[in-house]
């Protein structure tokens, strides 16, 4: 049976027979984490997240991961990283970005820098800030690059407690 023409098929039904789409929840983005490497597909990266927040009115926070201390066997010690000197280091490195990239100041809540193993600091600071999108890079590695050298992005995207928008470098 066709509809009549200018007719809704359901018109003349009862409400409890109208079939009905059910409402979806509207997209609320209001806190944005963008981990970075200092690499340009990182700045990149904040570039899009940026757009994001802009037209979201959701505010960025920064995240550079500092990867722990390494011991090798061999050495007989292990290769210490100072972070006391390095942290600050970072954290202005990024800020620095952020100037270079002329980004709103008012669109940044801060910028963390935290030391463990990457992957691992991205998606646990995702569930700390209740962070509504990760956006992060992908340096594109494919073949024995990848295999050997493993992705970041890869285990944030199947550990993160949000959405990642993973931007191609």
């Amino acid at each position: 049976m066709t509809p009549i023409q200018g007719r809704s098929p359901q018109e003349g039904l009862p409400d409890s027979h109208k079939v009905t789409k059910p409402e979806r929840p509207a997209l609320k983005l209001q806190e944005i984490l963008v981990p970075t490497d200092f690499s340009e597909y990182s700045k990149k990266a904040l570039k899009y997240a940026v757009s994001v927040a802009e037209q979201f009115g959701a505010k960025i926070t920064l995240l550079h991961v500092i990867e722990p201390a390494v011991t090798y066997p061999d050495a007989g010690y292990p290769v210490l990283v100072e972070s006391d000197r390095i942290m600050p280091a970072a954290r202005a490195v990024a800020d620095q970005i952020c100037e270079e990239e002329n980004c709103n100041p008012q669109l940044f809540r801060e910028t963390l820098v935290q030391e463990g193993i990457p992957y691992q600091e991205i998606t646990n600071t995702a569930k700390t800030l209740k962070a509504d999108l990760i956006v992060i890079a992908t340096h594109g590695r494919t073949g024995l690059a990848h295999v050997l050298l493993g992705s970041t992005t890869e285990r944030v995207v199947r550990h993160a407690p949000c959405p990642v928008l993973v931007v191609r470098g």
